[in-house]
């Protein structure tokens, strides 16, 4: 299993309300996966994947890959593209949004 950190459905809207990503609709935890937990999201405006990266990643480490997958992208290759925040930070802290 590779959902490691468990989401509740206010949890994440909280969270999304950081994207322009629609409202959601739907949501579930994806199996598939090693490391890190991901959720497959349903809103009004697309499908998304949502991964939340567990402390086994080194925080420093993923601004590079996140531009890494911009850069293959905008040069045609398929692969996941991040998905900024309204402030234009492509780094979420799911943290700083849940409730204690």
């Amino acid at each position: 299993m590779a959902v490691y950190t468990d989401i509740s459905e206010d949890e994440l809207k909280s969270f999304l309300t950081q994207y322009d990503a629609g409202e959601l609709m739907s949501y579930k935890g994806i199996a598939e996966g090693v490391e890190n937990s991901n959720f497959l999201l349903h809103t009004t405006k697309a499908p998304y994947i949502l991964t939340l990266y567990e402390k086994r990643v080194d925080r420093n480490d993923l601004p590079f890959f996140l531009g890494l997958m911009q850069h293959l992208a905008d040069r045609g290759l398929s692969c996941p593209l991040p998905v900024p925040r309204k402030d234009g930070a492509q780094l979420g802290n799911w943290r700083a949004v849940r409730p204690r």
